[in-house]
C-alpha cells in the first residue's frame, strides 16, 4: 500500500519532477563548461575558480536542502489530501441509508377501494395486477425527499421507518381504474412476464445534503423475487 501511495505521489508531481531534474543536470553541465580548462567567464578582481567552486559548493548544498524541503512539504500536503479524501469517503458511505425493500404482495385489492363482484359467478371476480412494495431505512441516518419511481414518496425518513407504495403498469385495470391510489408506471420501467418492474431508483439527500439514489434490479431464487441493491450513485 505504501509503495502504491509513492507511485501516485510520484505521478502526480512528475513535471515538477522532470523540470527540477532537468534544471539540476543543465545546472551541472553550465558550470563544468563555465570552468573547464580556461573557461568563457572571469573569475573576477582578486577570486580565484576554487573560490567560485567553493561557493558553487555551498550554494548546490543550499539549493539541495531546499529541494529536498519541498519534496517534504509536497508529500505532507499529498498525504493529508490523501486522508482527508479517505476519511470523507468513510463519511459519506457510513451517512448513506441501507434499505430493505421487500415485495409485499402481488395482485391484491388495492387498500380503500371496492368492488361489486357476484360471489356466485367467479366470471364477476375483479381480477387485478399490481405490486405493492415496502421500504424501510435500517441505517441510523435519516434521510430526506424521498422519490421512488418518479413518485415523491415523503419529505423525511427516519432510522427503522418503513414506507409502501403501490404500483401498476398504464396498461391494466388498476391503472385505469384506480391511478390516484397508486403509482402508475409507464414503459420507461421494464418489466418481466408476470407484471413486476425488473428494476427501480430510490432516490434521497443525505444529511450532509448530497442528492443521491440508489439501483435496485429484480431478481429471482426458487421462484422467490426479490429486489437486490445494484449500487449507489451521486446525481
Amino acid at each position: 500500500m505504501a509503495s502504491k501511495k509513492k507511485n501516485n505521489f510520484i505521478r502526480q508531481n512528475k513535471i515538477p519532477l522532470i523540470i527540477f531534474t532537468i534544471a539540476v543536470v543543465g545546472g551541472y553541465v553550465g558550470i563544468y563548461l563555465a570552468f573547464r580548462g580556461d573557461g568563457f567567464l572571469s573569475a573576477g578582481k582578486d577570486l580565484t575558480k576554487s573560490d567560485w567552486l567553493s561557493f558553487l559548493g555551498a550554494y548546490l548544498s543550499f539549493v539541495g536542502t531546499v529541494a529536498v524541503s519541498l519534496i517534504a512539504l509536497f508529500q505532507s500536503s499529498y498525504y493529508t489530501k490523501v486522508e482527508n479524501e479517505r476519511r470523507l469517503q468513510e463519511h459519506r458511505k457510513k451517512i448513506q441509508p441501507i434499505f430493505f425493500v421487500n415485495i409485499a404482495s402481488m395482485n391484491k385489492q388495492i387498500e380503500g377501494t371496492g368492488e361489486f363482484f357476484n360471489p356466485s359467478d367467479p366470471s364477476t371476480y375483479p381480477k387485478h395486477n399490481n405490486i405493492k412494495i415496502s421500504i424501510e431505512n435500517v441505517n441510523s441516518y435519516p434521510i430526506t425527499h424521498v422519490i421512488v419511481f418518479d413518485r415523491y414518496i415523503c419529505p423525511l425518513l427516519k432510522c427503522n421507518e418503513s414506507k409502501s407504495i403501490v404500483c401498476a403498469y398504464y396498461d391494466t385495470d388498476d391503472a385505469k381504474k384506480w391511478a390516484k391510489k397508486l403509482i402508475v408506471l409507464t414503459d420507461d420501467f421494464e418489466r418481466n412476464e408476470q407484471g413486476i418492474p425488473k428494476w427501480f431508483n430510490i432516490c434521497y439527500e443525505d444529511i450532509d445534503g448530497q442528492a443521491m439514489f440508489q439501483t435496485f434490479e429484480l431478481k429471482n431464487f426458487d421462484g422467490t423475487p426479490y429486489y437486490s441493491l445494484e449500487g449507489i450513485h451521486e446525481t
